[in-house]
C-alpha cells in the first residue's frame, strides 16, 4: 500500500523498474533518494506538486528505509552482534546489579552442591525425560506404520506411503482401542486385497407361457393345482367293459375313432378295410364322450406345462462360486447344495404327480385322488438364501471403493490399537511433564525477564537494550531472545580508562545467540529499526518511512505482532510506504486503512514482465480481487454465484465449474468440519448430522470426479449435472451453515 504524501510531495510511484522483481528495487530507489551512493544509480521523480528530483538532488523530506540492506548495515546476526543507538546516559544502579547476580545463580545452581543444581539444570533433566518418553512413542508409530503398511500392501500407493505421521493422525482419532477377531482380521484383510467384480444375475427360474415370461416355481405350483382339480372330476358315460379294462387298447381305440371323425368316413376301417357296423361306432361314441375327451386334453396340457416349470427350474444354473469375492464363495458354495438337493426333492414329487394324472386319463369316469402335492418351500428358501449372497456381492461391486476402505480403516483401527494402552500411558506422562515443563520454563522466564529487566536500567545506554527487549518480547511473544551491551576500555581525557558502551550482544538466555531462525532475524531487524525511529535524529511528521515486507519468514502468530508495531511505529509520519508478499498482512493494512483513512491511501502491486531479454516491472493500480474481497475463499463464491447466474445450458458455461465449486465446497468442509481427514469423511460426518446423502454424494462426485483430467471428450452430461450441482452446493451451505452462509452471501453482493 502507498498513501500520497499529506504535504503534497508524492514520490511514487514511477513508472517502470528495471532489474530483481521490482519491489527490493525500489526500497533501494528510496534509500538513493535519502542518501546517494557511489553505485551510479539514475532516477527522476516527479512529486505530486509538479517539482521534479533527480540523482544528486537534494530531498526535502528525510527517509527512513527498512528493508534486506538496514538489516546487513544494522544488525550483523552472523555475529550475534549490532550497532550502538544514540541516547542519553543515566545513573548506575548497584542494587540492580546484587540482583541479577542473585537470580543468575538461581539459573545455573551452585557448582558441586547437589542441592542446588539451578533451574537450568533441573529444567533439562525434565526434557531429557520427556524426549526419552516421546521418542518411545516415535519409535512405536514408526513400527505400526510399518505394520500397517504390510497389512494393507494391496491397497498400492496407500500402503506403500503409509509412514509415522499417518500413523500418529490416525491413532489421534482413535478414543478407544477396537481389536477384531482372528476372523474378522482375516476377511477384512481379504476384502482390502480384492479387486472389483462385475455385478451378477440373480438366480430365478423362468420360462416363457404364451408370450410371457413367468416365475417356474409359481407355474408348477399352479400347474399342481390344476391337476388336483381335474383329478376330482369324473365323466358319465356308457362303459365297455373290455375297453375299462384294457386302458391301452382303449387308448388305441379312441385315437382311431378321432381319425374317422377327422376324415368323416365311417363306413369302412382303416385297419382291416372291412365295413363298420354303425352301432359299434354309436357305442363307441358314447363311451368316448367330449367330456372325456376334454378332460384328457386339459390332462395333457397340466402335463406339458408342469413338464415345462420343471425343465426351467432344472435347467436353471445359479452363477460359479468362482465369480462371487473370495470371503463369499464358501457359503455360496453351501448354498447352492441346497437349491441342488431342494431340485431333486421336488423332481420326485413331479414324477408322483405326472403318474397320477397319465391313470387319470383312463379312469375319467371315476375321482381320483392327488396323494403327492408339490412342496417349493425348501427350494424358495435355498434359492432367497443364494440371491442374497448374490445382492451381497452386487453391494459390494456397486459400493466397491467404500467397502474396501471400511476394510482400509477398520485394519488400521486394530494394529493401531495394540499400541494405544502404551502410546496413551506414555502420553499422559508426557502431558504431565509438559506441565511441569511449562512451570519452569515459566520461572526461569521471570528470573530472565527480571535480569533483562535490571540490566536494562543499569545505565541510560543499557536503557536502550531494555527498549529494545522490552519491544522484542512483544513481538516475540517471549522474552528468549535479548540486547546486551556489549562494554570496552576507552581511555577518556584526564587519562582513566573508562567503560563504554561499543555495541550490542544479541542473547538467546545467557548464551550468544548464534543460531536464529529467519522469523527470529526478521523480528530483530524490524524491532532494531522501530526503535531506531526514535533516537531524535528522525522527525516522523515531516519525514517518510519505507518499510519491506516486515513479515517475511515469520509465523502466522507473529503476524499480528508485526502490524501492531507497524501501525504504532509509523502513528504520526508524514508518509509510509509498505511493501509486502503477505496476503493475510495485506488484510491487515488494508483495513487499517479502511473508512475515513482511505481517502489517503493509495494501493498498487508491482507486476514483472520481460522486455526483450530483460525483466523490468512496472507499478500498477492494485487488482480489484485482492483489495475488495476478505479471501480467496470469498472471491470463489462470488465466482460461483456469477456461474449459477450464468448457466445458459452450453459446455462453454458449464466447463469451469466444477474446480471453483470443488474449492469452495472443499474450504466449506473445512470451516463446518475441522478435523484434518478428507473431504469424503467430512461428508460423512455431515450424513451422520442428518443432512441430505444423496445431494452430499452428489456435490462430492462431481467436484472430485470433475475437477480432473479424464482424456476423453466432452460429457454432455456436464451441463446438466453443473446447474443441478450449483443450485445444491448453496442450499447444502446455507442449510448447514445458515449464519456463514448469509454473511458471505452478503459480503459478496453488489
Amino acid at each position: 500500500t502507498m498513501p500520497d504524501h499529506p504535504s503534497g510531495r508524492d514520490v511514487g510511484p514511477s513508472r517502470r523498474l528495471r532489474n530483481g522483481s521490482g519491489k527490493t528495487t525500489l526500497t533501494r530507489l528510496f534509500d538513493e533518494i535519502a542518501a546517494p551512493s557511489a553505485r551510479g544509480v539514475e532516477y527522476s521523480i516527479e512529486c505530486s506538486d509538479g517539482q521534479t528530483y533527480s540523482t544528486g538532488d537534494a530531498f526535502p523530506a528525510p527517509l527512513r528505509v527498512f528493508n534486506y540492506d538496514y538489516i546487513q548495515k544494522n544488525v550483523r546476526i552472523m555475529e550475534s552482534s549490532a550497532n550502538t543507538i544514540s541516547i542519553l546516559l543515566g545513573e548506575e544502579n548497584k542494587a540492580l546489579s546484587a540482583q541479577i547476580e542473585e537470580d543468575e545463580r538461581a539459573l545455573i545452581g551452585i557448582p558441586g552442591d547437589a542441592a542446588h543444581p539451578g533451574k537450568h539444570n533441573e529444567l533439562n533433566g525434565y526434557t531429557q525425560k520427556k524426549a526419552r518418553k516421546e521418542k518411545e512413542n516415535e519409535t512405536a508409530f514408526s513400527d505400526i506404520a510399518r505394520t500397517v503398511g504390510a497389512a494393507i500392501i494391496g491397497s498400492g500407493a496407500a500402503a506403500r506411503n503409509y509412514r509415522n505421521p499417518d500413523a500418529k493422525r490416525d491413532f489421534a482419532a482413535l478414543t478407544v482401542p477396537d481389536l477384531l477377531s482372528e476372523e474378522e482380521l482375516e476377511r477384512q484383510s481379504l476384502i482390502q486385497k480384492q479387486e472389483a467384480l462385475s455385478d451378477l444375475p440373480l438366480a430365478q427360474p423362468s420360462l416363457d407361457l404364451d408370450g410371457a415370461t413367468v416365475d417356474a416355481i409359481e407355474t408348477a405350483m399352479q400347474s399342481v393345482a390344476a391337476a388336483t382339480r381335474l383329478c376330482a372330476i369324473t365323466v358319465e358315460s356308457e362303459t365297455l367293459a373290455y375297453l375299462a379294462e384294457h386302458p391301452g387298447i382303449a387308448e388305441w381305440v379312441e385315437h382311431g375313432l378321432r381319425l374317422h371323425e377327422s376324415k368323416g368316413d365311417w363306413a369302412t376301417c382303416e385297419f382291416c378295410g372291412g365295413l363298420l357296423p354303425q352301432e359299434r361306432i354309436a357305442l363307441l361314441a358314447r363311451h368316448f364322450s367330449e367330456a372325456d375327451r376334454k378332460l384328457k386334453v386339459d390332462i395333457d396340457e397340466t402335463l406339458t406345462t408342469l413338464r415345462s416349470a420343471y425343465a426351467a427350474i432344472d435347467k436353471m444354473f445359479p452363477p460359479d462360486s468362482a465369480r462371487l469375492y473370495k470371503e463369499l464363495q464358501s457359503p455360496f458354495s453351501a448354498k447352492l447344495v441346497e437349491v441342488e438337493t431342494a431340485k431333486k426333492s421336488m423332481a420326485k414329487q413331479i414324477a408322483v404327480i405326472e403318474k397320477t394324472l397319465q391313470e387319470k386319463k383312463s379312469k375319467t369316469t371315476e375321482a381320483v385322488t392327488l396323494d403327492s402335492q408339490l412342496d417349493a418351500g425348501p427350494l424358495r428358501e435355498a434359492l432367497a438364501n443364494v440371491n442374497a449372497i448374490i445382492e451381497q456381492h452386487n453391494a459390494r461391486s456397486r459400493d466397491f471403493h467404500s467397502v474396501q476402505s471400511a476394510a482400509i480403516q477398520a485394519l488400521k483401527t486394530h494394529y493401531l490399537s495394540t499400541i494405544f494402552e502404551d502410546v496413551s500411558k506414555r502420553k499422559a506422562e508426557i502431558d504431565e511433564l509438559e506441565i511441569d515443563l511449562k512451570r519452569r520454563a515459566a520461572e526461569i522466564e521471570e528470573i530472565n525477564q527480571r535480569i533483562a529487566s535490571a540490566r536494562a536500567q543499569i545505565s541510560s545506554a543499557h536503557k536502550a537494550c531494555g527498549s529494545i527487549n522490552d519491544a522484542l518480547r512483544t513481538f516475540l511473544g517471549r522474552g528468549e531472545l535479548s540486547f546486551e551491551p556489549e562494554m570496552r576500555l576507552v581511555d577518556h581525557a584526564d587519562g582513566e580508562p573508562r567503560e563504554q558502551v561499543s555495541g550490542y550482544k544479541i542473547m538467546r538466555g545467557n548464551e550468544p545467540a548464534s543460531h536464529l531462525s529467519e522469523g527470529e532475524k526478521t523480528a530483530i531487524a524490524f524491532v532494531y529499526f522501530v526503535v531506531h525511529l526514535g533516537d531524535g535524529q528522525f522527525q516522523k511528521g515531516d519525514g517518510i518511512i519505507v518499510i519491506d515486507d516486515p513479515v517475511s519468514s515469520l509465523d502466522s502468530n507473529s503476524l499480528y505482532q508485526a502490524f501492531s508495531f507497524l501501525k504504532n511505529a509509523v502513528t504520526g509520519s508524514h508518509q509510509v510506504f509498505v511493501l509486502t508478499h503477505n496476503f493475510e498482512f495485506l488484510r491487515l493494512l488494508l483495513n487499517w486503512r479502511s473508512g475515513a483513512r482511505r481517502k489517503t491511501t493509495g494501493c498498487y502491486m508491482i507486476r514483472n514482465q520481460m522486455n526483450g531479454h530483460v525483466r523490468c516491472a512496472s507499478i500498477e493500480e492494485m487488482d480489484k480481487e485482492l483489495k475488495d474481497y476478505e479471501s480467496e475463499y470469498h472471491y470463489l463464491f462470488k465466482r460461483l454465484k456469477e456461474m449459477r447466474a450464468d448457466q445458459d445450458g452450453t459446455i462453454a458455461q458449464a466447463y469451469p465449474v466444477p474446480n471453483v465449486a470443488r474449492k469452495v465446497w472443499e474450504t466449506f468442509l473445512m470451516f463446518r468440519v475441522p478435523n484434518g481427514q478428507s473431504p469424503y469423511s467430512k461428508i460423512d460426518q455431515l450424513k451422520k448430522d442428518g443432512f441430505d446423502p444423496q445431494k452430499l454424494d452428489a456435490i462430492y462426485k462431481f467436484t472430485n470426479d470433475q475437477s480432473h483430467i479424464t482424456g476423453s471428450g466432452f460429457d454432455p452430461s456436464l451441463v446438466p449435472e453443473a446447474q443441478k450441482i450449483l443450485s445444491e452446493i448453496f442450499e447444502m451451505m446455507e442449510k448447514i451453515a445458515p449464519e456463514h452462509f448469509a454473511i458471505l452471501d452478503k459480503a459478496t453482493s453488489p
